[in-house]
């Protein structure tokens, strides 16, 4: 994936190079860095996203850019990404699989056709008259492409689907997106392919993830089980709302 960024480090979220989903490396977000947001430019953008994204479902992470759509078993996840040398404002919308227990969200699934999570690339701040039609630009953008990935994902069996032709037509990356393909494989009931992702995945990063499910694809009671316990301990490492029933 290319991120397409400055390479910069927020204030407002510390960015982290993380995962490579086999096409390139994805961006994590640490929760617990934010600062607030005084300057002008940034309660613009909070002020358009809040009109836009809320109506949709979705909330904002305490004072910070990042905007999340709580779909239980993954994220809808909408981030105004600042830059370190301008004011204003790049777009970022993705999935977040919450199998994941790493603590920090991944962009697994950009909205994009080749899976890129970068919706916009970079506002620049010049005035307040004028970064209001860039933000609420960008706030609209970023509705359509969250609208856009739900309908990409309405279920796990959907969700499998689309992992697996990705990672059959790409013949894979062996890496984080062949794993996601057989976790959700596993999940469908699908155990020889969930089995054949998870053993072709060769990156190194990933092994300890893998080994964790690929003795479990014969016994995918055991498998689902696993998995609903990550979600759960993601879930309470990024701090949301604990469900009442499981979300698979």
């Amino acid at each position: 994936m290319d991120l397409r960024t400055d390479g910069a480090r927020s204030r407002h979220a510390r960015r982290a190079d993380t995962r490579d989903g086999g096409s390139g490396w994805k961006a994590g977000i640490r929760l617990g860095t934010f600062a607030t947001m005084p300057s002008a430019h940034d309660k613009i953008i909070a002020r358009a996203a809040k009109a836009t994204l809320q109506p949709l479902g979705l909330r904002r992470k305490g004072q910070s850019r990042l905007w999340i759509g709580d779909h239980g078993w993954w994220l809808a996840i909408v981030e105004f990404q600042p830059s370190g040398f301008s004011k204003g404002s790049y777009l970022n919308v993705a999935a977040h699989w919450l199998w994941s227990d790493k603590g920090y969200i991944s962009f697994d699934l950009g909205s994009g056709a080749d899976w890129d999570s970068r919706a916009a690339d970079f506002e620049e701040y010049q005035s307040d008259e004028q970064f209001e039609e860039a933000g609420n630009r960008l706030a609209v953008i970023a509705s359509e492409e969250i609208r856009e990935l739900a309908a990409r994902l309405p279920s796990i069996e959907a969700t499998a689907d689309l992992l697996l032709s990705h990672e059959k037509s790409t013949r894979g990356g062996g890496s984080w997106s062949t794993y996601n393909a057989g976790i959700a494989a596993g999940l469908c009931g699908r155990a020889e392919e969930a089995a054949a992702m998870l053993r072709s995945v060769t990156d190194a990063r990933v092994r300890d993830a893998v080994d964790r499910y690929v003795s479990l694809t014969s016994d995918l009671t055991r498998f689902r089980e696993l998995v609903l316990s990550q979600i759960a301990s993601q879930r309470e490492a990024l701090r949301l709302t604990a469900l009442r029933s499981p979300p698979l």
